[in-house]
């Protein structure tokens, strides 16, 4: 498609290629791609106070989010899932941060191998239902100068830098609260994902691009944001739909299609199928793990 001017807040490039016009809850918005950087972004840009709003009122409409304690339960399998990826890195001295907790779940589920973990939630309701449910210390942002304390041995953040409108302010934010040597996970959609780079499937790319998505990483673009933000970073990618989500994908164009299969398709064919994805780069998700750069300014 034709160039069009959108500055990247990536690179400062202002030059870009409109890939679709058209996301989910957002029928007028544009995805462009950086023809520097590569990087995948919505267009226009919300301002803070209309992410607020919609954070604070259709949000929750558009994507049917039920009652917390539902959510909890809910994200329970994948919480349990994340702490296994983080086993290695988890003690019992280890003081960890979650930026974004959402319902709680990964809170819950790390809490048994950890000395402390604290969590930040926007949302009002949400995080004073887990502070009286769950028992753990939640606040509702970063706070600007750090934390009174010595700082976190591992502070993660799970589907939640997409979201962000200014990426690299809010990696440097993250950043100041790490103790020396500490670490940061980030977990992200893989803008590679086989069903948008390889397979196209229309009616996925009109449901994968969103409103709620402002960036959108591949393995590349990610690793050049963390280390602009002064991060150097070990990525990987993950797959967590499995074949019958995308066979369901193609044949019916709706979602909903996990495990549709799993009696025809053997574990060793899903599991052949994901590992496929995953050396191949288009894996839905990436998962990251950073370490500040030594002498690195910003």
């Amino acid at each position: 498609m034709d160039k069009l001017i959108r500055a990247c807040k990536l690179c400062g490039g202002n030059e870009s290629s409109l890939i679709q016009i058209g996301a989910r809850h957002a029928p007028e918005a544009e995805v462009h791609r950086c023809t520097t950087c590569d990087l995948v972004f919505l267009s226009p840009q919300p301002s803070e106070e209309e992410l607020e709003f919609y954070y604070s009122t259709i949000y929750r409409e558009d994507y049917r989010l039920t009652q917390v304690e539902e959510r909890h339960k809910r994200d329970l399998e994948k919480a349990y899932l994340q702490v296994q990826r983080l086993l290695p890195q988890l003690n019992p001295e280890t003081r960890l941060l979650e930026v974004g907790s959402g319902s709680g779940a990964f809170l819950y589920a790390v809490s048994p191998y950890v000395k402390e973990a604290i969590g930040i939630e926007p949302d009002t309701a949400t995080r004073g239902w887990i502070e009286q449910n769950l028992g753990f210390k939640m606040l509702d942002r970063i706070p600007e100068d750090g934390f009174e304390t010595e700082g976190f041995d591992l502070v993660v953040s799970f589907h939640v830098l997409e979201h962000v409108p200014a990426p690299l302010d809010f990696l440097a934010a993250l950043k100041k609260v790490l103790k020396p040597g500490g670490e940061f996970v980030v977990e992200v959609p893989n803008v590679d994902d086989v069903l948008v780079g390889v397979y196209q499937v229309p009616s996925y790319l009109q449901f994968y691009f969103q409103k709620a998505h402002l960036y959108y990483f591949s393995k590349k673009t990610l690793a050049l944001v963390l280390k602009k933000a002064g991060f150097d970073a070990t990525i990987c990618g993950i797959q967590r739909y499995d074949l019958s989500n995308h066979l369901r994908w193609m044949l019916t164009d709706k979602p909903g299609g996990q495990g549709y299969y799993r009696d025809i398709l053997a574990s060793a064919v899903q599991t052949a199928y994901a590992d496929s994805l995953i050396s191949s780069g288009h894996a839905d998700t990436l998962w990251a793990v950073a370490r500040k750069t030594p002498n690195f300014l910003r």
